[in-house]
């Protein structure tokens, strides 16, 4: 009978790991001694490994045996994992039990090192095994642990994939916020969104609250760098302002006035003249229109003798005031700064009325911000301001500013 103790075992090598087929390895070195303490001769050997939670009794949680381990000089060489994959999750300390030719194992058995720990970290094809909290630089993962994806040529990824769903706790105190996905959106629970930045939607999607879409700003004319496109109309006798395409200018400033917002827009010689732009949707879902604007007085408007008022209005034709043109079903909105209010429609035009009599309107050098709404599909559609200002711009004019177009 072969007397054989195990004198040394574990002398890591290199990483102590390696993979075979996509398969992770432990790499293991090792001497083994007859009882009388000389080496074990030189030949091939089967050898049996376990690995145990425990320094001795218990239940081995991985085995394998390999047929034909070769040892020289009592020195043998081996990588764990070669015919029964490694499932140990290394999340905990093990111990390595050998048995050479279905002997009985040698004692006593060896408490793994460091080093095949890093196993918990590669895993098999790259799977992490282990169960239980992983930190990122401690083995005691705490609140404030931080995780640094980094890939100096490309894109970083952190996936989180489950089979109904997959969640962040946010834990802060006693309190918990999650944001969820579940394969066909994001929900976030608990939580007080703050936006530092913009929120871009691709085409096509919306916003909504209490399952209601809400609106979504898509477009913005401050004449910051320009009239944006917008263009004057000039009114002659024959024709309003606001139906004539006889041109006209406009001019780009900013008044030095209590009530100015940036830069402004107005025609630059009759205040009748009218500014217009045509605005286009296209790709944009919609089913109501809210333009938001300001509208500017300058200088001394007349009493209702003089039957001066601004107005505004939008529509799906270049004249929404025409009120020989009534087109059934086409939408058209206005406001009349004489009554103050949006402007309701009849027959696919829009109606305007004059202060009523003995009531006096004064305007001089101010401002009101408004806004037009109306349910529309339609893509393309003008917006149109004009007034009925009798004068050159020198005596009494209008003018707007910070135009904004909201749809839902």
């Amino acid at each position: 009978m072969k007397h054989i103790r195990l004198f040394s075992i574990l002398v890591l090598l290199l990483c102590s790991y390696a993979y075979v087929h996509a398969q992770a390895n432990l790499s293991i070195q090792g001497t083994i001694q007859r009882a009388s303490g000389a080496n074990l001769d030189d030949g091939e050997y089967a050898m049996t490994f376990r690995l145990y939670e425990s320094l001795s009794g218990g239940t081995a949680v991985w085995s394998e045996t390999q047929d034909a381990v070769e040892v020289v000089g009592g020195v043998y060489s081996t990588l764990l994992g070669k015919s029964s994959p490694l499932t140990a999750s290394f999340d905990k300390t093990y111990y390595l039990g050998v048995s050479v030719d279905n002997g009985a194992e040698l004692l006593p058995r060896i408490q793994l090192t460091a080093s095949p720990y890093a196993l918990s970290l590669v895993g098999q094809t790259n799977i992490f095994p282990s169960t239980g909290t992983v930190g990122a630089g401690t083995v005691n993962p705490e609140v404030s642990a931080q995780v640094h994806v980094r890939k100096e040529d490309g894109n970083s990824r952190l996936i989180l994939e489950g089979a109904t769903a997959d969640t962040i706790a946010l834990t802060n105190g006693t309190n918990t916020a999650f944001v969820t996905y579940d394969g066909d959106k994001i929900s976030v629970s608990n939580l007080n969104l703050v936006i530092n930045s913009n929120i871009k939607l691709p085409a096509g999607q919306t916003v909504e609250y209490n399952s209601l879409p809400d609106w979504r700003l898509v477009d913005v004319d401050d004449f910051s760098t320009g009239t944006d496109g917008w263009v004057c109309t000039k009114a002659t006798s024959s024709a309003p302002a606001w139906g004539s395409n006889t041109s006209a200018t406009l001019e780009r400033f900013t008044p030095a006035t209590p009530f100015s917002e940036g830069y402004i827009i107005r025609p630059t010689q009759n205040g009748s003249d009218a500014l217009k732009k045509q605005f286009d949707l296209t790709g944009i879902p919609h089913s109501m229109i809210k333009v938001v604007f300001t509208y500017h007085f300058f200088d001394s408007w007349g009493t209702v003798s003089d039957n001066e008022t601004g107005f505004a209005g939008f529509g799906t034709r270049i004249n929404p005031f025409d009120s020989n043109n009534q087109t059934s079903g086409i939408f058209q909105v206005g406001w009349d700064a004489t009554r103050n209010v949006q402007l309701a429609i009849g027959a696919g035009y829009v109606a305007f009325w004059s202060p009523p009599s003995g009531n006096e309107w004064y305007a001089h050098d101010n401002n009101v911000r408004k806004e037009m709404v109306a349910q529309c599909t339609d893509d393309k559609f003008w917006v149109i301001f004009t007034s009925t200002l009798d004068q050159p711009v020198s005596d009494e004019s209008f003018g707007i500013s910070d135009i904004q177009i909201w749809v839902k």
